[in-house]
């Protein structure tokens, strides 16, 4: 059962902005650089999967989408979704989807204390759920460097319901590679030593150092490139494909426009003509017909007059050539 949650201004546990980013990221395995890249509603999508496991419709969301029908259209399943579950939380679509920080921090603020009433601590695998999708699409993973099997290790299996427990998760990653180069540091400084002479000119300790410095530097480029690539060349052939035809759709669109604006100007011209035509004989109460019928069949450069026109207007000498109002 869904337990709601309320927010008001005297609450004081709050969490900064970096300890957020750092809970969603871990909870997401996602690479999330600001508060403000949840506007499109793919990630809170994403959380209610991972609360409620198989009350949302994944297969409905656009992922690292950059069009603001799409971000609408993930608010929507949201919505929905939460609908269904009982959250009575009112959603601001309006003002999330324009990327302010402020309005999505205060969002986020709310769904982390939500989060922390329904976490059950399941076990739950983020990036098979979302179909291995980058979240987002060309992130820097800076989250992700520090846990090098992010689509293979466990899901979170305990609620961080506290600070403290984003602060502890905060220091364990921060230091858990310094701590495994220090303990490779000593042993390289005991054991090395008074077997292999190091250069001159050069203080003991300092090889081991650099060594490993040099290591994790070329070792980095590998584990992040195929993160920062992550686009298949069928996926990208398909949105060239899309974009080519939106651009083509634009261009006739841009098109019609421009011949209606001209059907417009061309039609407003005639009936300017015939007001001020009915304005000079509103004395008399007469207008000739003939001259109402050139105004109607008028054309411009590049239009021709049908036949049954020129019928008309030779019909027209031969009657009354005046109209009484």
């Amino acid at each position: 059962m869904v337990v709601n949650v309320y927010t008001t201004s005297a609450t004081t546990d709050n969490l900064s902005r970096h300890e957020m980013l750092l809970w969603v990221n871990d909870c997401l395995q996602s690479s999330y650089s600001k508060i403000e890249q949840l506007h499109d509603g793919a990630g809170y999508c994403l959380f209610t999967d991972l609360l409620f496991p198989g009350s949302i419709q994944l297969k409905k969301v656009k992922w690292n989408s950059r069009l603001e029908l799409d971000w609408l259209a993930n608010w929507k399943v949201v919505q929905l979704a939460w609908k269904q579950l009982g959250i009575d939380k009112s959603v601001p679509v309006d003002r999330l989807v324009k990327g302010k920080f402020q309005d999505n921090f205060e969002f986020l603020q709310w769904f982390k204390k939500f989060f922390d009433a329904n976490y059950e601590g399941h076990e739950y695998n983020p990036v098979d759920a979302r179909g291995g999708e980058p979240l987002p699409i060309g992130g820097d993973n800076k989250s992700g460097s520090t846990n090098a099997s992010s689509t293979t290790r466990q899901p979170l299996k305990t609620p961080l319901g506290s600070s403290k427990a984003i602060s502890g998760m905060r220091t364990s990653s921060n230091y858990s590679v310094n701590s495994n180069a220090s303990s490779n540091k000593k042993p390289i400084s005991t054991t090395t030593t008074p077997k292999v002479q190091p250069a001159k000119g050069i203080p003991r300790g300092t090889v081991s150092h650099n060594d490993s410095s040099d290591v994790s530097k070329k070792s980095q480029p590998q584990q992040q490139a195929p993160k920062i690539v992550g686009v298949e060349p069928a996926i990208h052939n398909q949105v060239v494909q899309e974009l080519e035809e939106i651009r083509r759709q634009l261009i006739e669109s841009e098109e019609v426009l421009g011949c209606m604006e001209k059907e417009r100007d061309f039609y407003f011209s005639k009936l300017r003509d015939l007001e001020i035509i009915c304005q000079d004989n509103e004395a008399s109460g007469q207008i000739e017909v003939k001259k109402i019928l050139e105004i109607l069949y008028a054309t411009e450069e590049g239009f021709s007059t049908p036949d049954d026109v020129n019928e008309d207007l030779e019909n027209s000498a031969n009657r009354d050539d005046s109209i009484t109002y």
